[in-house]
């Protein structure tokens, strides 16, 4: 067989790219506690986020834009990336990962 009886496009195509054995799962947790201040550093790079308890709370997204401080429902998991975490006194935040 020559190379111009082959059809372009048939071959198959053999990805490197590492799959994630459990799409939409988390791995990791990590508390922000009541009236605490964190920045996540390169140790723990959440991608997602839930408001645990309380209502008094200021985070700020990772790819820029505005503070999140209002308006978020207690348990409801978001798909956002945090840069930093700012809790009031009785408000904890766990980061997904």
């Amino acid at each position: 067989m020559s190379f111009s009886d082959v059809t372009r496009g048939q071959a198959s195509f053999v990805s490197r790219t590492k799959k994630n054995p459990r799409p939409s799962s988390f791995h990791k947790t990590h508390e922000v506690a009541a009236s605490t201040t964190y920045e996540p550093t390169g140790s723990f790079k959440n991608t997602a986020f839930l408001v645990e308890t309380g209502t008094n709370y200021a985070l700020t997204p990772a790819d820029g834009g505005d503070n999140l401080t209002a308006g978020l429902v207690t348990g409801q998991v978001y798909n956002i990336a945090l840069k930093k975490v700012v809790n009031g006194s009785s408000t904890v935040v766990q980061l997904l990962k």
